[in-house]
């Protein structure tokens, strides 16, 4: 069994790509049986490896007992350990937390205070197991089913697909002690009447239930991979999306077209990346919304709005300064109704002849060849500049609205853009990147009523 479990370990690591050999690994050691297991499995495999012990000062006496034999572990097999002292019971008090959440927060604080590549902790199937169990029970997806990750960012779980029947052989066939944490015994966690009453009922109803666990976690997990992959990109192309066609911050491209599954978890990422609450029922109600339309208070002064199928996150501010309204396509040959007012729009091959452009209409049109992607009609978006026509300068587009039109008005005036920002703006013409040259074949005209 012993050589089992270090194959098992290695092949883990290999399979999630969690460590080389030339990476220090520190071990989050608690003289339990699963971390004094990973502590000699590392080190009988090779690896360059440290420890640390957190003392969490709860159980008085037992605490500093398991503090020593931790430190007697490290110094019989020639390991380096930090000991360190944590105040939970303030911390929580002060923080409103509950003990276990507090110890845990406070824990990998000190973990990740300690000089290494990686840090290890002994997460097994079991864990896996009760944790699955745990988050079925007040309510999960299927991020919370798939359980603990075998890796978070700099954290590696080795033995994340070892049994605890499998580890306390390994510590058996090794001659080694491990210590217990009394807590473990009682019933007062949710996680310990998990283990100690459900789990057992479950393996009386199939005696088997660690190994097929294992394996339906193994294909939950790649499922929920994939998910989140999905949505990483979507979420992604939508940012892309934003900035290419001018739409307002946080405008999150038309989510109501996107999977159920995949729109959830593209939800969950604007909730996350703005700063709000992530919780499944405000999630439904963004859902809700960007099916239905509508306006939500998101946290203080941040609103989900929805119109026309797209879903934006916009302050009270940027709502006040920019009613919504979404693009229009421009045509190539065609007419667009744009806040009452009719354009009129004309596609003309001029064969390079710039004489052929009639000189008083050169500022209201565009070379069509030198605009980037699709070209719309939008209205302004904060922060915008243009580079007008022989202007040597960027100037703010919010600023010339200001100065060619009354408040009522600004909101309705004509403004292209293409993929890389305003191309045009009414009463001041186009930007010079796209304008009406000698080297021109294509023009875009447009013809439209003055406001």
């Amino acid at each position: 069994m012993k050589i089992d479990l270090l194959k098992k370990a290695e092949a883990t690591i290999r399979k999630y790509n969690m460590a080389n050999k030339s990476e220090r690994l520190l071990v989050g050691l608690s003289g339990g049986a699963d971390s004094a297991a990973l502590l000699l499995c590392l080190k009988n495999l090779g690896y360059n490896i440290c420890a640390c012990h957190i003392n969490h000062c709860l159980r008085g006496a037992e605490s500093d007992r398991d503090e020593d034999f931790c430190v007697q572990l490290c110094k019989a097999n020639d390991i380096d350990i930090e000991v360190r002292r944590i105040d939970v019971t303030g911390y929580c008090r002060e923080n409103s937390l509950s003990t276990e959440e507090g110890a845990r927060i406070l824990r990998y604080k000190a973990f990740s205070e300690i000089k290494a590549d990686k840090i290890c902790t002994a997460h097994n199937l079991n864990d896996c197991l009760e944790t699955t169990v745990f988050n079925l029970a007040r309510g999960s997806g299927l991020k919370g089913i798939c359980s603990i990750p075998p890796v978070r960012d700099n954290i590696i779980r080795p033995l994340i697909e070892c049994s605890r029947s499998e580890i306390e052989d390994f510590l058996a066939q090794e001659g080694q002690t491990f210590v217990t944490d009394s807590t473990n015994l009682e019933d007062e966690y949710s996680r310990n009447k998990i283990r100690h009453n459900v789990l057992p009922v479950l393996e009386k109803i199939n005696p088997m239930l660690l190994k097929t666990y294992g394996k339906s976690l193994e294909y939950l997990r790649a499922d929920s991979s994939f998910l989140e992959d999905t949505a990483d990109k979507a979420y992604e192309g939508c940012k892309t999306a934003d900035k290419k066609s001018g739409k307002p911050c946080y405008d999150c491209c038309k989510v109501n077209e996107l999977d159920k599954a995949v729109r959830r978890r593209v939800i969950m990422r604007m909730l996350r990346d703005s700063g709000a609450e992530v919780s499944a029922d405000k999630i439904c109600e963004i859902e809700d919304i960007s099916q239905n339309g509508g306006k939500i208070n998101i946290k203080e002064s941040l609103f989900a709005v929805s119109r026309n199928g797209y879903l934006y996150f916009l302050t009270d501010e940027q709502l006040t300064a920019q009613p919504l309204s979404e693009p229009v396509n421009v045509p190539e040959n065609g007419e667009v109704l744009w806040h009452g007012r009719t354009i009129t729009f004309k596609l003309i091959e001029i064969d390079g002849k710039f004489e052929n452009v009639n000189k008083m209409f050169a500022n209201s049109c565009l070379d069509y060849d030198k605009i980037k992607g699709e070209i719309v009609i939008r209205q302004r978006i904060i922060g915008e500049k243009i580079q007008l026509v022989n202007r040597s300068f960027n100037s703010d587009v919010k600023k010339l609205m200001k100065e060619a039109f009354p408040v009522d008005k600004r909101n309705s005036a004509l403004l292209l853009a293409d993929s890389e920002g305003a191309v045009f703006v009414e009463g001041f013409g186009a930007a010079d990147r796209v304008r009406v040259g000698r080297d021109t074949v294509r023009v875009l005209t447009f013809d439209f009523e003055k406001l």
